[in-house]
């Protein structure tokens, strides 16, 4: 089980840089030949859906935001909420960034961002976390079989 955040996402989906962009392609479909589920908080559904309608037409978004919620799966918030407080207070990261974090912390898995802040304030409370740019060779390894 592995949490990925909305960054790589992002990176994977659009072509901003094409050197993240093909390690978000390449980590995304490691994942998927490794039959490695995705777990994401809720609240990537809603930052997700965001990203997208900023940079796509509605009716692209929302069919781009199906597939891709289809495929993960969400944890509620009632679940991670004082988890994410008590992150957020400890490290005094971002209240999203909390989220993605208390989701690996509670599921006792990974985190994998792009985001070097998230990143930093996971390892901070205790979660294995990678950025995916920085750790890409590290990380690949570890997760193909």
């Amino acid at each position: 089980m592995i949490v990925v955040d909305t960054s790589v996402f992002i990176d994977a989906i659009f072509k901003f840089d094409e050197g993240r962009n093909k390690k978000a392609n390449t980590f995304f479909r490691i994942l998927q030949q490794n039959m490695i589920p995705v777990m994401e908080p809720e609240i990537f559904k809603i930052e997700l859906v965001g990203q997208l309608s900023r940079r796509m037409r509605k009716d692209e978004t929302l069919t781009l935001y199906k597939l891709i919620v289809e495929k993960v799966n969400v944890i509620d918030t009632k679940e991670l909420k004082e988890m994410a407080f008590s992150i957020a207070f400890e490290t005094g990261c971002r209240a999203i960034d909390s989220f993605y974090i208390a989701a690996s912390k509670i599921r006792d898995s990974i985190l994998v961002s792009n985001d070097r802040t998230q990143v930093r304030s996971a390892k901070n409370f205790g979660v294995e976390a990678y950025h995916l740019i920085e750790d890409f060779e590290v990380l690949i390894k570890g997760i193909s079989f």
